[in-house]
């Protein structure tokens, strides 16, 4: 994806930094309000006083700044894929410690970046940009478990250990989503993170038959 369909790249480190906390300030507000109602001038408020002029001069409307937060975002998760389900990390480790670990780590971004991805997530219904960026990275994330998984599928009583990682990636990111994203609808997930992490594990492997 180029960058520069979205805004305009900074020539020098200052003007990184002030790109940076333009984000990052974009971040915050979405912790609090939508995308929609989140207005330019109280996010270069919150980036430390800058003018909505300067945010003209790096981005052409608001639209590209959530596409640039999408980008940010999901560079961040290609990062953490190949840290987290790096085989070498895994060698000696059965297929639930793997589970338990991806799953911990899917909660933890869940809940932490919680504004951020509700508004991807509505926005990507309609915005192709986003929809393939999400699909990359999830592309990605399901290859990675499919290397780590499959060399133990002897631990698994699933008739179909390939089709069931799908599947159950599917299933665990799903019920973040519905859960954490918006949870406002469901009746509230464990109050503690790691308990909620825990069940979605159990989840997951119950499918796969892992016991």
């Amino acid at each position: 994806m180029s960058q520069s369909r979205f805004f305009r790249p900074p020539q020098q480190s200052r003007s990184q930094e002030t790109l940076d906390r333009i984000l990052d300030a974009a971040e915050q507000v979405l912790t609090e309000k939508a995308f929609g109602e989140a207005t330019l001038a109280e996010i270069m408020e919150r980036a430390g006083g800058l003018t909505v002029g300067a945010f003209y001069r790096r981005y052409p409307d608001k639209n590209a700044l959530l596409r640039h937060l999408d980008e940010r975002f999901f560079s961040e998760m290609l990062k953490r894929n190949a840290e987290v389900l790096d085989p070498a990390r895994w060698e000696k480790s059965t297929a639930r410690e793997i589970i338990d670990e991806f799953c911990r780590q899917a909660v933890e971004v869940y809940s932490t970046r919680r504004g951020l991805l509700r508004s991807l997530f509505l926005r990507a219904r309609t915005d192709t940009v986003l929809q393939q960026s999400a699909l990359h990275v999830n592309e990605e994330f399901l290859a990675n478990l499919r290397t780590l998984l499959l060399p133990r599928r002897a631990e698994m009583t699933h008739p179909d250990p390939e089709r069931a990682i799908e599947l159950g990636f599917m299933m665990l990111i799903g019920s973040l989503r519905e859960l954490i994203v918006f949870g406002e609808i469901w009746p509230a997930p464990p109050a503690h993170t790691p308990a909620l992490a825990q069940e979605v594990a159990r989840m997951f492997c119950g499918y796969l038959g892992i016991g």
